[in-house]
C-alpha cells in the first residue's frame, strides 16, 4: 500500500515507529529485574499480566482518540468535561510526562556513567541528553515522524540480535516453576512494577490527529504494541534463563549485564557493551523527544498559547532539576515504581472516565476528510 505523505501529517509507518521508539526506552533496561522483583520465576506471568493491561489501556486510548480524530486530548477534553476540569487533567498529564522524561534521562545517564564514562560528571551527561532531545522536540511533526521511522530499525534489530546471541547462555531450569508457589498478590505486584517498561504508548494522544489515514490507526498502533511487547517478553525469558530469578533481582541493569555476558572471540566485539550503550542513546533520545514534543503541544494548548516551539527551552531547566533530584539509585528506582502507579491513572483511569463521559454525553468530533488530502 502506497502511503501518502501530507503536510502536517505522519504516515501509518511513522505512527508505528513513534509508538515503538517511545515505548522502548530506559524501562526495558530494568524490565527483567522489575518482572522478578516480587514474582521470582513467575516474572514471565507478571509481565504478561502487565502486557494484557497495557493492551486494554491502548484500546481505550485509541477509542477515545478516534472519537475526536482531528484533535488531541488537550483540545477535546474541554468538550467532554468542561474548561476547569480539563485544565486540571491537562496539568496532571503534563506533570506526569515531565516526570517520566526527567527520570528516564537520569536513569540512562546513570547507566552511561556506570558503563563507559565513569569519570564524567553525571550532570554533564544529563545536560547533553536534554539539549539533544530539545533539538528534535522543536521540529515539525513531519520531521519527528521521519526521524522515528529511521531510528526504529536501530532499536529493533539490535534487540533481536541480543536475544538470539543470548539464547545459548540460558538454562531452562531457571525458568521453573512458572505457576507453582507464586501468590496472586506477588504476581500483581510484579505486573505493576513491569508496567513502567510498557509506558509511552499514551503519546498517541498527541499523534492520532496527525496520522494520514484514520481508519488504519488501530491496525498500526496494535502492530507497534505487538512488536515491542514481543521483544520485551522474550528479553524477560532470556534474562531469567541466563541469570536466574535470584541473581536477576540483584542486578541494577540486567539487560546491560546480559550484553556483557555475551562472549565473542573477535576483538571487534570485545567491548560490545559500549556499542550497546551507544545504540541505546537513540532509545532515550526518541522516547524523551517524542514526549517532550507532546508536553510542549499540551502546555501551549492548556495555556492558550500560539507556538509550542518557544516552550521547549523553558521546560529544560525543569527537566534538569527533576532529573537531579534523586540522591542515589535506590531513590531513583523508587520514583520509577511511583511513575508506574501514576501511569496507570494516566493511561487507564483518565481515558476510561473521559470515554464513558463522552459516550454518555454524546460528545465526538468529525473527520473532515478520510485522508485529509
Amino acid at each position: 500500500m502506497i502511503q501518502i505523505k501530507v503536510p502536517g501529517r505522519v504516515t501509518e509507518r511513522q505512527f508505528s515507529a513513534i509508538m515503538i521508539n517511545t515505548i522502548i526506552g530506559v524501562g526495558i533496561l530494568i524490565l527483567p529485574r522489575a518482572a522478578v522483583k516480587f514474582a521470582h520465576t513467575g516474572g514471565t506471568i507478571s509481565f504478561l499480566l502487565a502486557a494484557i493491561f497495557s493492551f486494554i489501556n491502548l484500546l481505550i486510548v485509541i477509542k477515545l482518540g478516534l472519537r475526536f480524530p482531528e484533535r488531541n486530548i488537550f483540545q477535546y477534553m474541554n468538550q467532554i468535561v468542561g474548561r476547569v476540569l480539563s485544565k486540571f487533567i491537562s496539568a496532571m498529564i503534563l506533570l506526569y510526562w515531565i516526570l517520566f522524561i526527567a527520570i528516564g534521562i537520569r536513569a540512562f545517564s546513570e547507566l552511561i556513567v556506570t558503563a563507559i564514562l565513569p569519570t564524567t560528571p553525571l550532570e554533564v551527561i544529563m545536560i547533553s541528553i536534554i539539549l539533544l532531545i530539545a533539538y528534535l522536540a522543536r521540529k515539525d511533526i513531519q520531521i519527528i515522524g521521519r526521524v522515528n521511522e529511521v531510528y526504529a530499525l536501530f532499536l529493533v534489530i539490535p534487540l533481536l540480535i541480543l536475544i538470539i546471541m543470548s539464547l545459548k547462555g540460558g538454562k531452562m531450569v531457571h525458568l521453573f516453576p512458572v505457576f507453582r508457589g507464586h501468590s496472586i498478590a506477588n504476581l500483581l505486584k510484579g505486573s505493576i512494577s513491569s508496567y513502567f517498561s510498557l509506558l509511552g504508548f499514551e503519546v498517541i494522544f498527541i499523534f492520532i490527529p496527525h496520522i494520514t489515514t484514520k481508519d488504519l490507526t488501530s491496525k498500526y498502533a496494535f502492530r507497534a504494541w505487538g512488536i515491542t511487547t514481543f521483544l520485551m517478553f522474550i528479553i524477560v525469558i532470556v534474562s531469567i534463563a541466563v541469570f536466574g530469578a535470584f541473581e536477576l533481582k540483584n542486578l541494577t541493569w540486567p539487560v546491560f549485564e546480559l550484553v556483557k555476558s555475551m562472549q565473542f572471540s573477535s576483538l571487534l566485539f570485545e567491548r560490545l557493551e559500549v556499542a550497546f550503550v551507544a545504540i541505546w542513546v537513540i532509545a532515550i533520545f526518541t522516547t524523551a523527544a517524542n514526549i517532550l514534543y507532546g508536553v510542549s503541544i499540551g502546555t501551549a494548548q492548556t495555556l492558550d498559547l500560539g507556538d509550542n516551539k518557544t516552550l521547549v527551552f523553558p521546560l529544560l531547566p525543569i527537566l534538569y532539576l527533576i532529573a537531579l533530584a534523586p540522591r542515589n539509585a535506590y531513590e531513583l528506582f523508587n520514583i520509577i515504581d511511583i511513575i508506574s502507579m501514576v501511569g496507570i491513572i494516566i493511561t487507564f483511569v483518565i481515558p476510561s472516565i473521559l470515554l464513558v463521559v463522552a459516550i454518555i454525553r454524546g460528545k465526538e468530533g468529525r473527520i473532515n476528510n478520510e485522508k485529509d488530502s
